[in-house]
């Protein structure tokens, strides 16, 4: 799970390692920040230091890049696993590498995963962007779209400010992924709505990111309204609220 402590924690000291410093001019800092980079993990989490030169490379080639995530591949704990774990490879393959690929070449990436991805200092210090990201959950949506899928939440922010997010499909890293259906299920129960709510943040608010933002235009955001469209009426949602509903009203 991506924690907001992994980028609180370098916010805070950029901010007193650099900001706070009187014998260091502007240009300085800008530079600091700007070749500061922040590599969030998950604790499980296996990869090579390949994996993390491709996303500096990226981070180097362009300045505007607030975050760069690689291609994750879903893993058992013996490193194969059964039907579920399978269906998870298939998943990732689907929705994490075809897609993200897809929005890398057509626009923007909308959520640099968590559990293997690196950010740009710079990016967390823009306005509204991890100021923003400490608020306190409130009411149920903020809950849903804060505190269920924080890597996303903040990738959110970062695109309204004008960064852009890639994905390298050369970056290889392993995740350990649910085997038992009610980790899944749970999983799966704060990754939905999650990702629902952001991209629903998004395209409410989708004139001014259009402007703020070069990477994402028009016929983007048409795509990604139309993704959000076969999202919930695709089997995978509907069996997830048919499954909440049941154990809601009979505590199965």
């Amino acid at each position: 799970m991506f924690h907001r402590s992994q980028c609180m924690y370098m916010y805070y000291l950029l901010g007193y390692q650099v900001f706070q410093r009187s014998d260091l001019s502007l240009e300085t800092k800008e530079n600091m920040v700007n070749n500061t980079y922040l590599l969030a993990l998950d604790g499980d989490i296996e990869f090579q230091p390949r994996a993390v030169l491709l996303l500096v490379d990226l981070m180097k080639k362009n300045k505007n890049l607030g975050a760069a995530c690689g291609r994750i591949h879903p893993i058992g704990t013996d490193g194969a696993g059964g039907l579920l774990v399978w269906y998870q490879q298939f998943e990732y393959a689907v929705g994490h590498w075809f897609q993200k690929a897809t929005e890398h070449v057509i626009g923007c990436v909308l959520c640099s995963p968590g559990c293997f991805s690196m950010f740009r200092g710079a990016a967390l210090l823009s306005n509204n962007v991890m100021k923003t990201y400490t608020t306190k959950s409130e009411v149920a949506r903020h809950f849903v779209q804060y505190d269920q899928g924080e890597d996303r939440w903040l990738c959110t922010l970062m695109l309204q400010q004008g960064w852009k997010v890639e994905y390298s499909a050369a970056s290889d890293s392993y995740t350990h992924c649910p085997e038992g259906f009610n980790e899944f299920y749970n999983q799966r129960r704060r990754w939905v709505p999650s990702t629902m709510a952001n991209i629903l943040d998004l395209l409410a608010d989708y004139k001014q990111t259009v402007k703020n933002n070069d990477n994402i235009s028009m016929p983007y955001i048409l795509y990604q309204m139309l993704l959000m469209i076969g999202t919930i009426l695709g089997p995978g949602t509907i069996f997830m609220m048919m499954t909440g509903a049941f154990n809601a009203a009979f505590k199965i």
